[in-house]
């Protein structure tokens, strides 16, 4: 909170210093388009943290199988690789009224966190087939590798405000607030592979959880502008509170972009 408070405080300071009117307005005005690539990081916990906190928790998500008093399974975890880098992209349209001020609307995806823990997996697997004849409850025995999934991904339409800093003819500074309309999915599953059959996979354990909400985002950056058309720009920006904290998790987003800009 205390970061997302000083990100926003800045960006009203640029704000107000970007008021002045210039007698050149008029040769800033106007539409322009943007599209971006990057890359970027979820702030979530190590590794090593994610482990300890997956391992502890197969016990409960075993119990919330299907039939829990026919599901006798061990699981012996071996081995886990967690990529919490991301390669996001977006595009943006936008409108300058003057040299100081200008906003944008866009569509941003953040792009794919994804941890995989691996492992053998014994025993008994009780599950209720309706598709069989006759209808019933079946036991099967288990024997092979089990991965242990947990994918998040966001993506979700912006809209900011834009201090500009013209600092020579052909460079401009600028600071960015505004809003995250985020749809984000957390997906975590617990996969069963035979080790005699290659075509036997399924999963045991699939839970998806979507997010809609509303998050703060704000960014720093420059432009150089080639000529009156074309302008590449560099950004850093920082996404708060990416997710939903009561139903999967909230996590801040950083991204570093570069965009060419149309005009």
């Amino acid at each position: 909170m205390n970061n997302k408070a000083g990100w926003l405080a800045g960006l009203a300071l640029g704000c107000a210093l970007a008021t002045p009117a210039q007698a050149d307005d008029e040769d800033y005005r106007g539409f322009y388009f943007t599209a971006w690539g990057g890359s970027g990081e979820y702030d979530v916990p190590g590794k090593s943290a994610n482990d300890a906190s997956i391992t502890a928790g197969l016990p409960a998500e075993l119990a919330t199988l299907p039939i829990q008093p026919f599901t006798q399974v061990t699981l012996s975890p071996e081995g886990s690789t967690q990529d919490d880098s991301l390669t996001p992209w977006g595009a943006q349209i936008g409108y300058r009224f003057n040299r100081w001020v200008a906003v944008e609307a866009g569509y941003v995806n953040l792009g794919e966190f994804l941890y995989s823990m691996t492992g053998t997996l014994t025993g008994d697997y009780g599950f209720f087939c309706d598709t069989c004849d006759p209808v019933d409850i079946y036991v099967r025995p288990l024997s092979g590798d089990f991965q242990r999934a947990r994918q998040i991904t966001s993506t979700g339409i912006t809209a900011s405000v834009l201090g500009m800093f013209p600092a020579s003819q052909h460079f401009d500074l600028h600071v960015r607030g505004g809003l995250y309309y985020a749809d984000t999915r957390v997906t975590n599953r617990l996969r069963y592979m035979s080790a005699e059959f290659e075509d036997d996979v399924f999963n045991l354990y699939h839970r998806r959880v979507d997010a809609s909400q509303t998050e703060l985002f704000a960014g720093i950056g420059g432009a150089w502008n080639i000529n009156e058309s074309f302008s590449l720009r560099v950004e850093y920006q920082k996404y708060f509170d990416v997710g939903d904290d009561e139903k999967a998790g909230e996590s801040d987003v950083d991204v570093i972009n570069l965009s060419v800009l149309f005009k």
